[in-house]
């Protein structure tokens, strides 16, 4: 299903016995772990949303004269590298789904093989947001200049387009490429320890050797936990975090300095097991190459007596898209009664055509609820919104959007919203 509920049970272990697993598991290296990886990337910047796709009968339909139709789709990306020293290549995307409707996005590179993009909805008629990375073929790829051709097909929408915000051709890297060698990363190694903070959270810290530490200029700590679906790809169990034209976002945490140690904010991550954390790390002296290290796996959310769920849209219109003054709303379902939430919050991810005149428009059960980031910049928006438990009530809560634009409005991106609770103790 694209829109699912998902509920996770609280911790049936007992409070001591956990903690203790949790603590082993937060330290020991994962038995067999495999090794971190170099990358090396080759980026393409849209230039906000400046890169549009149609499909072939555009050049002959009602919008053959707008400025975006006539865009070829055409796409090319300079690798400057050897790649007999090169293990593998794929192509990531910050991908806007296109009209809703639209069907069979796909690319051609270097006129030889044609890749096709992973469907999360847009082709049921939902308005979608995703970062497809897409193996490439390493035979078809070149040094220097690369041409990825995108199209795709109109679908049952009135207008067969789509656009690329960003790319990244990304290379991986053998142990043994010149480069490693140049920036003084040829036996760069490195972890991530993850061990149980103040309250609930876990304190993560890059390990790696002295020399090699000297080296590193930030790093980014991602996390695989079950949770809302932020990066759109239909599936909430996974690595969660994104890009935004090439700069990472919805991480677990940061670190742009020595020792390089966060904290990971486990509060309102529903009830688990079997979380994980890696880093992509980068360097000093070379920008454009990544490590990343293997996944310290086994670790579970912290003992603790509330519960925290996650509950998520049911009733999403196709498409969950307001302009023109036309309201649409979708339901979250709540099966406790609000005098139980300790905590809440509203996950939801937009692209922003803009509101008009409309004040506030997004409201969660007529309340409306702040939303200062939205400001029409047509872009993407993740927003975790704090929601009062007063506003809440067990059953069906209706959020409700609304913008009076006269063109571009507001659309809510699968997998829609969903409320993410925090239970007092005392309860199931």
């Amino acid at each position: 299903m694209l829109v699912k509920r998902l509920t996770l049970a609280c911790v049936a272990c007992a409070a001591a016995a956990l903690a203790a697993a949790w603590a082993k598991a937060a330290d020991a290296p994962a038995e067999g772990e495999r090794p971190g990886e170099f990358f090396r990337e080759f980026w393409f910047q849209g230039a906000g949303n400046r890169f549009r796709v149609n499909s072939p009968d555009t050049a002959t339909g009602p919008f053959r004269d707008r400025p975006e139709a006539r865009q070829t789709g055409r796409m090319a990306i300079a690798v400057a590298d050897d790649l007999s020293h090169v293990r593998g290549a794929d192509l990531y995307l910050e991908l806007w789904g296109g009209h809703p409707g639209v069907a069979d996005k796909r690319f051609r590179l270097n006129g030889r093989g044609t890749y096709g993009l992973p469907e999360v909805g847009a082709a049921a008629g939902h308005c979608t947001y995703s970062y497809p990375t897409v193996p490439l073929n390493l035979e078809e790829l070149l040094r220097g200049e690369n041409v990825l051709e995108f199209t795709c097909e109109k679908g049952s929408t009135f207008w067969g387009h789509y656009i690329v915000r960003a790319a990244c051709l990304r290379l991986g890297l053998k142990a043994a490429h010149p480069l490693l060698g140049q920036a003084g990363l040829a036996d760069f190694a490195a972890r991530v320890r993850a061990v149980p903070g103040e309250g609930e959270t876990l304190r993560l810290s890059l390990e790696c050797a002295d020399a090699g530490r000297d080296r590193v200029a930030s790093v980014e700590f991602q996390a695989r936990y079950g949770g809302y679906d932020d990066n759109g790809d239909g599936d909430g169990d996974d690595w969660h975090g994104f890009t935004k034209d090439g700069v990472a976002a919805g991480l677990a945490a940061q670190a742009g300095r020595p020792p390089f140690e966060a904290t990971w904010d486990l509060s309102m991550v529903p009830d688990q097991k079997n979380l994980a954390v890696r880093a992509a790390v980068r360097f000093k002296s070379a920008a454009d190459v990544v490590y990343r290290t293997p996944e310290t796996a086994g670790l579970s959310t912290p003992a603790r007596k509330a519960a925290v769920r996650i509950c998520g849209a049911e009733g999403v219109p196709r498409p969950f898209w307001s302009r023109a003054g036309r309201k649409k709303v979708c339901t979250v379902p709540l099966d406790v009664e609000a005098s139980r939430v300790e905590r809440a919050e509203l996950h939801i991810v937009v692209w922003d055509g803009g509101r008009g005149k409309v004040r506030a428009p997004l409201s969660l059960n007529g309340a409306a609820l702040p939303t200062p980031r939205w400001v029409g910049d047509h872009s993407l928006i993740y927003s975790v919104l704090d929601v009062a438990p007063s506003l809440l009530r067990k059953g069906a809560n209706e959020v409700a959007l609304l913008s009076d634009t006269e063109h571009h409005g507001i659309e809510v991106c699968l997998p829609g919203p969903a409320l993410v609770v925090r239970l007092k103790s005392g309860g199931p």
